[in-house]
């Protein structure tokens, strides 16, 4: 057998540590068990309790699994579906901490979202006070601030947790002429029609992500980029980065995670 040169042998011995922690990189992910979860996790809709077990022994068995955030994700939903808002808020919220990564950036993503909605709540108890005062909304939230009769109110968050203002209109009644400052609408910016806590909450998991991977490819940095089907559009969308409300959080050698701002989703790799 050929012995190595001196000099060789430093180099062979980085190629096979480069070697050794790819391996236990790529086994770190454990794709298939999340394949399992993301099944449970379709095939049973009101089973909130069930998923939550299963979530709980997914990080159990797999401490330290890159894939987490996303499994933690499906049980913060399932709690609030099974109707613990307090509880899955702070885990939510604890979310906003995690440090900079493509899976971790999607978590954060979807804690900025779900926490925008939670905050958009403690607005309108605020402009019903501004109401039995005046008997009429203001025009803008600036004068809901600044009313010298509603101080002693508690004050809501002024903007999203995305940095933006509240998307604040008066809307009035279609059908009655005259009544503009009788009705409004408040968003976010970000979430548009999916601004509401309730109505998000409602929302059959994943419905809202239509888009169909075709392709995985090369990009910069020895990095990986997925191509799209958007209804008939096309687009490509490198890991860790996003179109609209799509972010592609992880690339594996079995499936594709991506998410929007209100929930994962588990796709085939083609």
């Amino acid at each position: 057998m050929k012995r190595l040169r001196p000099e060789a042998r430093p180099v062979f011995l980085l190629l096979v540590l480069a070697v050794f922690a790819w391996s236990i990189s790529a086994r770190a992910a454990e794709e298939d068990a999340l394949l399992e979860l993301w099944k449970q996790q379709m095939e049973t809709p009101d089973d909130h309790e069930s998923v939550i077990k299963a979530c709980r022994e997914f990080a159990a068995a797999h401490a330290g699994d890159p894939l987490l955030p996303v499994v933690r994700g499906f049980e913060e939903w399932r709690t609030l579906r099974a109707g613990r808002q307090p509880e899955a808020l702070q885990m939510i919220e604890a979310d906003l901490a995690l440090p900079p990564g493509p899976l971790t950036d999607g978590a954060r993503r979807l804690a900025l979202a779900w926490m925008s909605r939670a905050d958009r709540e403690q607005v309108p108890p605020a402009l019903q006070a501004y109401f039995r005062k005046e008997a009429a909304y203001p025009k803008t939230l600036e004068q809901l601030a600044v009313h010298p009769k509603l101080k002693t109110i508690p004050q809501p968050p002024w903007r999203d947790r995305f940095g933006k203002p509240w998307d604040y209109q008066l809307t009035g009644f279609a059908k009655l002429k005259g009544f503009t400052d009788q009705k409004y609408s408040l968003r976010s910016a970000v979430l548009a029609d999916t601004s509401e806590l309730k109505a998000a909450v409602k929302l059959p998991y994943a419905a809202l992500i239509s888009a169909v991977p075709q392709q995985v490819l090369p990009a910069p940095g020895n990095t990986q980029a997925v191509k799209f089907n958007f209804a008939g559009s096309v687009a490509v969308v490198g890991v860790g980065q996003a179109t609209g409300d799509l972010h592609v959080a992880f690339v594996g050698a079995k499936i594709i995670v991506v998410c929007d701002y209100t929930h994962w989703k588990i796709l085939p790799r083609p």
